[in-house]
């Protein structure tokens, strides 16, 4: 087991994949006896629902979905969904909802009408969310964006449109198994402006199969260029049992994971992962791209065009405000405990018992966790760490020195944070770090199934 400390990992320039949630879903246990009324949801929350339909299958993405060109599993996917979110409705009638989001998958697979019918059952449930909504967003990728389906789109109410371009460059597209070459994805960020989406978000990846310094900052220059309203930068973390990390880490030991080593690839994954310098590089790269560009750095991977882009459901998230998730898969966030709805890594395995839960008119949560007071703790740690409030933490917690003694002492080590009794927080160099530091505020209980799950990237 590593023991290394915060500035040991950063010396030797380790990289640990996104921390988007914690307790992170490996702490889930699996249950069958879940009933709605157990949850305690803020009088204030989020809305999550996932679409799992895909035209291609990504050889990095590690996300419950399926292919489903023909669009043959879809009318009774969202027949389900539909009464899934009937299920909730005494619930989310109580709820003030401040963000709906559709992610997957590729949500936009779905038609008007079928989207327009999730929309009524939601504000059938609760006629006041749309009004109270101020963040109605939806996931996409580049080849569906047309400019007269999001003006429908915009006029049903939403404002924020997220799209997949992940690089600008060709040849790594196609490595990575996506259609969306260079033309199609600046197209698709045009068409979005034009069809009046307020917040036109763009991912843009680090280390994607094929990618070098130099060709991620070309990338990072054309985007900056496009003006999409807000950027979010994110560094390849391989997931285990995706076609990429098979292919690429055959025979490598977990104890290297997490960091990710160049190693030549074999078949069609014919390209070279970046190294952990690399990545880093390409951080720093993108940071200056994007600021010098005119955004702002709103978190350690997020770019926004001041007073138009960002993401509240993340930002709600990590405030503590709960998310109600809906559809095969979906995780829900709630004071006391955290669940799953059935998931599988055969999207269409998950898919089919999804239905046939909701259909016999139960829940489809297969797996929970309990969050104690302990993770209740980390938990707020890990989502505000880039900016703590030290007198905010305390009133929750108690003093930060006393409950979480061993993670200052390494934050004060390390040299990337600004401490003094009112506050925490990563300087700008040590955003880049920040999920190495993520990582640090884990459980020992979560560490351990992290390290279990991690090792199946080697193998």
């Amino acid at each position: 087991m590593d023991t290394a400390s915060l500035a040991e990992r950063i010396e030797r320039r380790d990289f640990a994949p996104e921390v988007y949630a914690y307790p992170t879903p490996r702490m889930l246990m699996p249950t069958d006896t879940f009933s709605i009324s157990d949850a305690q949801f803020t009088d204030e929350a989020n809305i999550y629902i996932h679409i799992p339909f895909c035209n291609q299958l990504c050889s990095f993405c590690g996300y419950l979905k399926t292919v489903d060109r023909a669009g043959t599993l879809q009318d009774g996917y969202i027949d389900a969904l539909i009464g899934e979110i009937r299920l909730y409705a005494p619930l989310l009638s109580e709820k003030t909802v401040r963000t709906l989001h559709f992610g997957g998958g590729t949500p936009t697979l779905i038609s008007d009408h079928q989207l327009e019918r999730v929309l009524r059952a939601l504000t059938d449930a609760n006629p006041r969310l749309l009004h109270s909504a101020t963040e109605v967003s939806i996931e996409s990728t580049p080849e569906r964006i047309e400019k007269k389906r999001f003006e429908t789109l915009r006029d049903l109410g939403f404002n924020r449109v997220s799209i997949g371009v992940q690089t600008l460059d060709d040849r790594e597209i196609a490595l990575s198994g996506r259609k969306n070459g260079k033309e199609i994805s600046s197209r698709a960020i045009s068409s979005l402006q034009d069809a009046g989406i307020l917040n036109v978000v763009v991912d843009l990846m680090i280390g994607i199969g094929g990618q070098t310094v130099k060709s991620f900052e070309r990338s990072a220059q054309s985007l900056a260029s496009l003006r999409p309203d807000t950027v979010e930068l994110y560094a390849l973390g391989l997931m285990p049992e995706t076609r990429l990390s098979k292919a690429f880490f055959s025979g490598i030991s977990s104890d290297i994971s997490p960091g990710i080593s160049p190693r030549t690839a074999s078949s069609r994954d014919d390209a070279i992962l970046m190294g952990n310098d690399d990545i880093y590089r390409c951080y720093s790269i993108g940071q200056q791209i994007f600021s010098q560009a005119g955004y702002v750095q709103d978190c350690h991977n997020r770019y926004a065009i001041p007073c138009r882009g960002g993401f509240l459901q993340e930002d709600y998230l990590f405030d503590g405000m709960s998310v109600i998730g809906l559809g095969a898969g979906a995780r829900s966030y709630a004071r006391n405990i955290q669940y799953r709805n059935v998931h599988s890594l055969n999207g269409r395995v998950a898919i089919a018992q999804y239905i046939a839960t909701i259909s016999s008119g139960r829940n489809a949560v297969t797996a929970t966790f309990v969050v104690d007071d302990d993770e209740r703790a980390r938990q707020y740690a890990i989502g505000h760490i880039e900016s703590l409030d030290r007198a905010a933490f305390s009133r929750s917690f108690g003093p930060f020195e006393m409950r979480l003694p061993e993670e200052l002492r390494q934050l004060q080590e390390s040299g990337i944070a600004h401490i003094d009794e009112s506050i925490i927080a990563l300087n700008p160099d040590g955003l880049k770090y920040r999920d190495l530091v993520a990582r640090m505020f884990f459980s020992p209980a979560s560490r351990s199934k992290e390290r279990e799950y991690r090792s199946g990237v080697a193998g």
